[in-house]
Formats: structure tokens, C-alpha cells, sequence
């Protein structure tokens, strides 16, 4: 669904001005943004199929959970139509999650040691995490395929875990979600014919944190988020006013002049790189943080 979207809606955007210019191209050609409705259109097609052909047991919990993942894209979507204000971007999603959080079980699980069980401050957690998890994913992007490459390497990591402990809830949400972006990636891959937008990238991170906890994997589903919280701080550094884009692109090499305030600028500030080899490399990082959450699982 999303691969037949995209082709269908970039001329679309660009006809009604819903363009970005690629700021780490010397040309900075315009691309058609907001193609994470695509993705949002995709995931729920899966959804629904999933659903039709399986069923699930706690329908209304499904439904919960759709509605926080559908609320977050809506305020990427606000925010990419009417460039919100960072603290209505948390604050939205934050108040939209929390019927899933009234819902959510009142159980963490902390691998292989012990459960805790936080009762009505569940309600809190859980809206919180959500938000966070949208925001933090919106965080670490701005080069062609990164954002979407992170959300791919992320879900697949919480459908192994969930497979080793057949904790499978969260599954009805990663595995459309994991086509989405695999198929929007075919378009999103440098060089990009289309940007995802906040659209996507609130979306994304909202559906991994809500699939982390149907699962019963909030603490992998939190480390699995570091190099996002990484960037957080060193956003906070600038007040969340940096950009992750380069200062010049010579010869296709990235630099960066200013002060450091996104792990993007840590790269090529200090290294020669092409736009590919940047995002290749924090999709290492992660793959890197996936690799160790699941393999301290599997001893622990």
C-alpha cells in the first residue's frame, strides 16, 4: 500500500507547495515532504489485514493503541502543515496517548529479575513514554533515509524479542509498521525523492514505544532508543534550536562548522564523509545498540 501511495502523492504535494529543499545537496533541490502519510496509510492497510485474517483477542486495547499511534501522526502532521511550537509537539501527543495508558498493563517487567507493578502512575508513565519516544525519533533526522532506516532496524529488533518471549501483542503493530517503512524507504534512500516529514517520524517513534509496552518490553524498548536520547541532550544544549543539516557539501563530502549539538554534527565535524557513509554509520550505531540488547537478553 505504501509503495503504490508514494509514486501517487509526490506530484500531489509539490502541486499544492508541500516541499522541503534537500539541504545537504550544493544544489538543495526541492523534495515533496509530508510522505509520511503514505506510511501511515500502509501501516494501518497491515493492521487491518492482520486483524481480518487472525483476530485478536483484546480488540478494544487494539483500538487504544491505534488511537495513540494515529493521534501522534496527526500532530506530525499539524506540525508539518503549521510548524508547531517543541512544546505542543509534546504536550499533543502526550494528552492523546492517554487512553492507551489507562489501558496499558500496570506491570514493568525488568528482564530475568523481577516485575513491578506502578499501579495508577502507569497512567502517567505510559502517556510520557509515548511522547518521548515521538519526540526522540523526530530528533535524529535530516539525511536521506535516516530516520526511516533507524524505525526499520528498531521494529525488527522488538519483533525478535517479542518472538524469544513469545510476547507476540506488540507484533499486530511492528510487522505493518516494518513494511511501511521498508517500502518508503525504496523512495526516502539517498537521493530522496520524497521527505517523511514529521508525519512520519512522530508516528514511528510513538508506534514503537506503544508496541514496546504491549509486548512487555519497556526496558529493551528504552535502550533500544539510546542514540536518540544521546541526541536529545546534546539538542538541549542549543534549546532544540540546531539543525542536524550540514554547514557545506563539497565534492559530495559533509562539514560542519558550528557547535555541536546533534551526534550528526560529532560525525562531520570530525570525519570526511558522504551523506550515504553519515547515515550509514548511526545505522550502525544502532544496529551496534540492537545487537548488544539482544544478546544480554539471551545470556542474562
Amino acid at each position: 500500500m505504501t509503495f503504490v501511495i508514494v509514486p501517487w502523492l509526490m506530484p500531489r504535494l509539490k502541486a499544492r507547495g508541500i516541499v522541503g529543499r534537500d539541504l545537504n545537496k550544493s544544489s538543495k533541490p526541492e523534495i515533496a515532504e509530508m510522505g509520511g502519510i503514505a506510511v501511515v496509510v500502509g501501516f494501518f492497510a497491515g493492521v487491518s489485514v492482520l486483524v481480518a485474517l487472525n483476530g485478536i483477542q483484546n480488540i478494544d486495547l487494539l483500538n487504544v493503541s491505534l488511537s495513540a499511534v494515529l493521534g501522534a501522526a496527526f500532530v506530525g502532521m499539524m506540525d508539518d502543515l503549521f510548524d508547531l511550537r517543541q512544546r505542543h509537539k509534546a504536550f499533543l501527543p502526550f494528552v492523546i496517548a492517554l487512553p492507551f495508558a489507562a489501558a496499558a498493563d500496570r506491570h514493568v517487567v525488568i528482564p530475568h529479575l523481577f516485575e513491578m507493578n506502578l499501579g495508577p502512575w502507569m497512567l502517567l508513565a505510559a502517556a510520557l513514554a509515548i511522547t518521548c519516544a515521538a519526540n526522540a525519533a523526530n530528533m535524529l533526522e535530516g539525511f536521506n533515509g535516516l530516520g526511516t532506516g533507524l524505525g526499520i532496524i528498531m521494529a525488527l529488533t522488538l519483533v525478535i524479542l517479542g518472538l524469544i518471549h513469545n510476547r507476540l501483542d506488540g507484533v499486530y503493530l511492528l510487522v505493518p509498521l516494518l513494511g511501511a517503512l521498508i517500502a518508503f524507504l525504496y523512495f526516502n534512500k539517498f537521493p530522496a525523492k520524497i521527505f517523511p516529514g514529521d508525519t512520519m517520524t512522530l508516528f514511528m517513534g510513538a508506534t514503537i514505544a506503544v508496541a514496546g509496552m504491549l509486548s512487555s518490553l519497556q526496558v529493551q524498548t528504552a535502550f533500544i532508543f539510546i542514540p536518540m536520547i544521546v541526541e536529545f541532550f546534546l539538542k538541549l544544549r542549543g534549546h532544540f534550536k540546531a539543525e542536524n543539516y550540514c554547514s557545506e557539501s563539497g565534492n559530495g563530502f559533509l562539514e560542519y562548522h558550528g557547535r555541536i549539538e546533534s551526534l550528526t554534527h560529532v560525525f562531520m565535524k570530525h570525519m570526511r564523509l558522504t551523506e550515504q557513509e553519515l547515515v550509514a554509520l548511526i545505522w550502525g550505531l544502532e544496529v551496534a545498540m540492537c545487537i548488544i540488547v539482544i544478546s544480554v537478553d539471551l545470556i542474562l
